[in-house]
């Protein structure tokens, strides 16, 4: 008898909304991934968006996959075969909610014979749209996948997220799939603009790998290390659901 293949994570971004952080999330976890010495399979499913706004114009790496094209799943599964990757990371487009559906269910069953998890990353402002978003792709994916839930502060230092804490709806979705949720810190405007300009990450400025004189103020430098740490903070609570091997990550929290 064959044994099973071995583990792997899928980490996608819940598509829907636009303009609410999913490729800067996205971005934080490739670098929160890098950190623990994970290295992950980049995948940009936003075809439409410009170079300096999708995944791969950060990670030129990142791999395009068109889901509307015939044969996406294909070659979505031969990634997924790529030898050495345990955690595959994928940013989904904005509005592509229907085609991903289809994608999904089509995807789900052939993944659970080869040993695949998938975590949803759902992104919201406080507004009632970009909440809603995250509730319609839960009434899709069920209980097929774990959630992370990200609060994003945007420009509203210590938001209190009252459309997300006081929808009925969503105390159900808290209460029937027990998502993790994280709060992304606010982040002053002309920061967040320059990194998009120059299509730089957190971990680049801390690095300084920059041709930038804003990045290298040492008040920049320590508001991208004050952004980062508050990010992965989050993240490592949520480690069973964004990698593959629990285990370890149990290991090392208790080393």
């Amino acid at each position: 008898m064959s044994s099973k293949p071995r583990l792997k994570r899928v980490i996608f971004t819940q598509g829907g909304k636009g303009g609410v952080g999913k490729t800067e999330v996205a971005l934080a976890l490739a670098s929160w991934l890098h950190e623990r010495r994970i290295k992950p399979l980049l995948l940009d499913f936003d075809i439409e968006n410009t170079n300096k706004s999708g995944l791969q114009g950060f990670y030129p790496e990142a791999q395009k996959i068109d889901l509307h094209r015939d044969g996406n799943l294909d070659e979505f599964y031969q990634v997924c075969e790529t030898p050495d990757v345990d955690v595959i990371l994928a940013d989904m487009g904005a509005g592509g909610g229907a085609a991903t559906y289809r994608w999904f269910d089509d995807a789900f069953d052939l993944a659970q014979e080869l040993n695949i998890q998938f975590t949803a990353v759902g992104v919201t402002v406080n507004d009632a749209g970009s909440v809603q978003s995250i509730l319609k792709w839960a009434s899709h994916l069920g209980r097929q996948v774990s959630y992370l839930v990200v609060l994003n502060e945007m420009h509203v230092p210590r938001c209190e997220f009252d459309y997300w804490h006081d929808t009925p709806q969503v105390k159900a979705f808290v209460k029937a799939l027990n998502p993790k949720v994280m709060t992304m810190a606010a982040r002053v405007e002309e920061f967040q603009a320059e990194l998009r300009n120059q299509a730089l990450t957190l971990e680049k400025v801390i690095r300084g790998e920059v041709d930038s004189d804003f990045f290298r103020y040492i008040k920049n430098l320590v508001r991208a290390k004050k952004y980062q740490r508050q990010l992965f903070e989050g993240f490592d609570e949520a480690a069973d659901i964004l990698t593959a091997d629990k285990k370890a990550v149990t290991e090392e929290v208790s080393s």
